[in-house]
Protein backbone atom coordinates (compact mmCIF):
# COMPACT_ATOMS: atom_id res chain seq x y z
CA UNK A 1 0.00 0.00 0.00
CA UNK A 2 1.22 3.79 -1.40
CA UNK A 3 0.48 6.62 0.48
CA UNK A 4 1.43 9.82 -0.88
CA UNK A 5 1.77 13.04 1.53
CA UNK A 6 -0.65 15.82 0.42
CA UNK A 7 0.11 19.05 2.56
CA UNK A 8 -2.00 21.92 1.79
CA UNK A 9 0.11 25.23 1.26
CA UNK A 10 0.06 27.23 4.14
CA UNK A 11 -2.08 30.69 3.90
CA UNK A 12 -0.24 33.83 4.99
CA UNK A 13 -2.16 36.58 6.58
CA UNK A 14 -1.09 39.47 8.15
CA UNK A 15 -3.17 41.99 10.92
CA UNK A 16 -3.63 45.83 9.57
CA UNK A 17 -3.60 47.96 12.19
CA UNK A 18 -3.51 52.08 12.11
CA UNK A 19 -2.30 53.55 15.60
CA UNK A 20 -4.76 51.69 17.68
CA UNK A 21 -7.23 50.34 15.67
CA UNK A 22 -7.49 47.48 13.72
CA UNK A 23 -8.30 47.99 10.03
CA UNK A 24 -8.35 44.45 8.69
CA UNK A 25 -6.05 41.67 7.81
CA UNK A 26 -4.62 40.88 4.05
CA UNK A 27 -4.45 37.07 3.07
CA UNK A 28 -2.92 34.89 0.38
CA UNK A 29 -2.39 31.22 -0.28
CA UNK A 30 0.90 29.81 -1.11
CA UNK A 31 -0.21 29.58 -4.72
CA UNK A 32 -1.96 33.20 -4.93
CA UNK A 33 0.34 36.36 -6.03
CA UNK A 34 -1.50 38.84 -4.39
CA UNK A 35 -2.79 39.56 -0.94
CA UNK A 36 -6.44 40.33 -0.22
CA UNK A 37 -8.18 43.04 2.07
CA UNK A 38 -10.49 42.01 4.59
CA UNK A 39 -11.48 44.97 7.25
CA UNK A 40 -12.09 44.40 10.57
CA UNK A 41 -14.07 47.96 10.64
CA UNK A 42 -16.79 49.60 9.42
CA UNK A 43 -14.41 52.43 8.54
CA UNK A 44 -12.18 50.31 6.03
CA UNK A 45 -15.13 48.67 4.43
CA UNK A 46 -13.88 50.47 1.36
CA UNK A 47 -10.56 48.97 0.70
CA UNK A 48 -12.73 45.16 1.54
CA UNK A 49 -11.92 42.33 -1.40
CA UNK A 50 -9.14 45.01 -2.88
CA UNK A 51 -5.79 43.15 -4.11
CA UNK A 52 -2.55 44.43 -2.83
CA UNK A 53 1.32 43.25 -3.75
CA UNK A 54 2.42 43.27 -0.16
CA UNK A 55 0.66 43.85 3.10
CA UNK A 56 2.82 47.11 3.40
CA UNK A 57 0.80 48.27 0.15
CA UNK A 58 -2.25 47.75 2.22
CA UNK A 59 -1.27 49.39 5.10
CA UNK A 60 -0.12 52.16 3.06
CA UNK A 61 -4.07 52.39 1.38
CA UNK A 62 -5.73 51.82 4.84
CA UNK A 63 -3.44 55.05 5.85
CA UNK A 64 -4.10 57.12 3.06
CA UNK A 65 -8.33 56.38 3.37
CA UNK A 66 -7.71 57.64 7.16
CA UNK A 67 -5.95 60.69 6.01
CA UNK A 68 -8.38 61.60 3.39
CA UNK A 69 -11.15 61.34 5.82
CA UNK A 70 -9.51 63.57 8.30
CA UNK A 71 -9.09 66.04 5.72
CA UNK A 72 -12.64 65.83 4.19
CA UNK A 73 -10.73 65.14 0.73
CA UNK A 74 -12.62 62.91 -1.81
CA UNK A 75 -12.20 59.71 -1.76
CA UNK A 76 -10.62 57.59 -4.83
CA UNK A 77 -12.73 54.92 -6.24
Amino acid sequence: MSFQSQITPARQAYVIEIGETQAGLVARGADERFYTFISASAAFDRLEGQRFATPVAAELAARQLVTARRHGLPLAA
